[in-house]
């Protein structure tokens, strides 16, 4: 069913679709840090959603259930959100490339 390969969340999802988002934070030096993050849709962690269980049961969706799938999209669009940067991993890999590892 998924084309996208294994979810890097739980290892044992598909991906189903993948959304893409710009978005822009502040760094410790005030600039501003413009980045694209994906919002991934999986089988197992968004189970509940019903955008999952649409493609499940239409996995080729027809030109008849454009305006349901369309709906389904909207609504899971509007609920993504780009991950925010993880302070420990920051200064993981700040750590790392001063230690000469990256």
């Amino acid at each position: 069913m998924s084309t996208h390969g294994k979810c890097p969340r739980c290892r044992a999802g598909d991906v189903l679709a993948v959304l893409r988002l710009p978005h822009t934070w502040t760094n410790t030096s005030g600039n501003p840090v413009r980045g694209l993050s994906e919002v991934l849709l999986c089988t197992r962690c968004d189970a509940a959603d019903p955008l999952v269980t649409y493609l499940a049961v239409h996995p080729s969706p027809c030109h008849q259930d454009a305006t349901t799938l369309a709906r389904l999209l909207r609504h899971w669009i509007g609920r993504a959100r780009p991950p925010r940067p993880d302070p420990l991993a920051v200064e993981a890999e700040s750590a790392a490339w001063h230690r000469g590892d990256l």
